[in-house]
């Protein structure tokens, strides 16, 4: 693997490939005739003839497990490109973005483009067009799709692609939506037998050519049918759910033994919170899954609170495993496995946290490998001093000095860890620095918060499964995590809000109240939103998918209830100091039946800029 690493940066054998194919592609030009983009495509998924001399034999099986090999002519271009594939998944993670877009060398922004282009276009050929030409070029499919991945995830980070019209991706392709999830329900069979399978398929190699609106869709309703096939769901709503007593001052510790050992099947289900004082006195709250939500929020907090020494902040104030966290916790990997299926239990459950992981760290829950391009999240200056190694062009192993040993420092203590065995005496030079540079940031991103990152990542997939989501990309799962990083849209949330207590759409206090949001500034509209709902971002693909939906109840001056009939004609409105109110539990704002306009933004700025309000419900 390192050969091949070294070999490819070092050589620039891939990138001189791949413009070969593309030369090889584009004559002779044919105005009239298909892309070269699609000839080469069209060239990768030709069969072998006899006339063009001797084939190119492809093995696949294992003998070793009972499997006879299996030899498969292909094309010069098939077998070219399969080399590129192998190549430049070890290449790309090494290459910095100066490299990619100041240098444009090895590969520049356009050369990426088209390789993207190319491989996207042939992966969904082979896995949903014409899957049968996949059982006639079997080695071809995984490698295209392992870099593929590669090149999805960087062009999320940092753009390489045309920045298509809003709503649109570079990366989609044709996929019936609505096969797909015939397909993958089994609603309906494949017309044709070779097409079974496929619509999993292309969801869990290429997801990235269905719209993310679609993938979404798909993820609720997988979570909706399991839901609904949960036998204690089926129960009469009184009998329904796992009831806890959850201490305030001690929800961390409380949740973890009461529900750290609950079934992923109970987990799923409906579980009922109710808080209790020092006394074991129950608090007045409604039994419902408001005051779950705020329970979710509250522990979360509570788990990732720098002081506890679970996590750590990088400097953009993304969370990741802290290290030395088993200094801090004996139970840490305990406490990490039940803040896991915390974080599950909210995507299962479509609520939004205020919880931002680091890319490094939220790849981890898709099963992927952080590799050193993603190390200036976490490590800006380790990441700059080893692109000065991989770039010396003097004397690498007497200038620098290095060894394959790496160097932590916890709580002030220093030791020595070897990144291979007897790294200590080896020297770092020209021709093993990469190798040197892969294993220092493996290292870092990796095997230091590993027994950690393990256990956070089963408890998140005992709930939600690996390979539903896989349906995502990062940053794509940061956005079903975070919700979406856009303003808020003040007319969506007004079409998807109830009212209580008198209240309607007409009354003038709620009439006053919209038009005061729609005049705020991005910034207090967030804050509105997180003084309601506890998180300052919108829910993924608009306000509808809002649990608890967002509510608006009137209530007197004094705390107690306007009569309903008053506040439905718009009478009872008085000049009160009474400031709102909420219950994010519920999504819940009460707001006093105010005076006037003037006074209602007054009261409301004050109560979302200073961040008080909250009361139980």
């Amino acid at each position: 693997m390192h050969a091949l690493a070294s070999l490819s940066y070092s050589s620039l054998l891939i990138p001189n490939l791949w413009a070969l194919l593309r030369r090889l592609a584009a004559r002779p030009p044919v105005p009239w005739g298909p892309s070269a983009e699609t000839r080469l495509i069209d060239a990768c998924l030709r069969p072998w003839s006899p006339e063009e001399g001797q084939p190119y034999i492809r093995h696949s099986g294992s003998p070793q497990n009972g499997q006879p090999y299996l030899r498969h002519a292909c094309s010069a271009e098939a077998t070219i490109l399969h080399l590129i594939a192998e190549g430049c998944v070890y290449l790309l993670p090494v290459l910095d973005d100066r490299e990619v877009f100041s240098l444009c060398h090895p590969f520049s922004p356009p050369d990426l483009d088209a390789l993207a282009s190319t491989l996207n276009r042939l992966a969904h050929t082979l896995l949903w067009t014409d899957p049968a030409i996949q059982a006639q070029l079997p080695h071809l499919s995984a490698p295209t799709c392992r870099l593929l991945s590669q090149l999805y995830e960087r062009d999320s980070r940092q753009p390489f692609r045309p920045v298509p019209p809003p709503g649109t991706s570079a990366w989609l392709l044709p996929v019936e939506t609505g096969v797909l999830e015939w397909e993958l329900f089994g609603h309906a069979k494949p017309q044709e037998p070779a097409h079974a399978g496929r619509a999993r398929a292309v969801l869990e190699r290429i997801p990235w050519v269905v719209p993310f609106e679609a993938r979404v869709g798909l993820f609720r309703s997988l979570v909706a049918r399991e839901k609904d096939a949960l036998p204690d769901e089926a129960r009469p709503e009184h009998l329904k759910g796992h009831r806890v007593k959850i201490r305030r001052e001690h929800l961390l510790e409380d949740g973890y033994v009461q529900l750290g050992a609950l079934s992923a099947e109970k987990l799923k289900g409906t579980i009922r919170i109710e808080f209790v004082s020092e006394l074991g006195l129950a608090e007045a709250g409604i039994d419902r899954t408001g005051v779950f939500k705020e329970f979710l929020e509250e522990a979360i907090k509570a788990a990732i609170d720098e002081e506890r020494g679970l996590f750590r902040r990088t400097a953009q104030r993304r969370l990741y495993p802290s290290p030395s966290s088993g200094m801090a916790e004996a139970a840490h990997l305990r406490l990490f496995e039940f803040t896991g299926r915390l974080v599950g239990k909210a995507l299962y459950e479509g609520i939004v946290l205020d919880v931002a992981l680091a890319d490094f760290f939220a790849a981890k829950l898709l099963g992927k490998h952080a590799s050193i391009d993603e190390l200036p999240s976490l490590d800006p200056e380790l990441h700059a001093s080893l692109q000065v190694v991989k770039a010396y062009p003097g004397d690498v192993e007497n200038d620098l000095c290095l060894t394959f040993v790496m160097e932590e420092d916890s709580f002030g203590a220093r030791t020595n860890v070897e990144l291979r065995d007897g790294g200590g005496a080896i020297p770092v030079t020209a021709d093993n620095r990469i190798e040197y540079v892969h294993l220092v940031a493996d290292y870092r991103l990796n095997k230091q918060v590993e027994a950690q990152s393990k256990a956070f990542v089963a408890g998140v997939h005992s709930v939600v499964p690996l390979a539903w989501l896989r349906l995502f990309g990062t940053k794509e799962l940061q956005r079903l995590i975070n919700g979406d990083d856009a303003p808020i849209d003040v007319a969506d949330l007004r079409r998807h809000t109830r009212y209580a207590g008198g209240y309607n759409e007409l009354t003038p206090t709620v009439r006053d109240l919209w038009r005061v949001l729609t005049e705020l500034d991005h910034a207090d509209q967030a804050l509105f939103l997180k003084f309601v709902t506890a998180c300052s971002r919108p829910p993924l693909l608009g306000f509808r998918h809002l649990q608890p939906p967002f509510m608006v109840q009137c209530v007197s001056g004094d705390g107690g209830d306007t009569p309903s009939v008053l506040a439905f004609f718009g009478m009872g409105r008085n000049e009160t100091h009474r400031l709102p109110t909420a219950s994010t539990c519920f999504n819940l704002l009460k707001l006093p039946n105010y005076k006037s306009r003037k006074v209602l933004r007054e009261r409301l700025l004050y109560a979302i800029r200073a961040g008080q309000g909250f009361e139980l419900s």
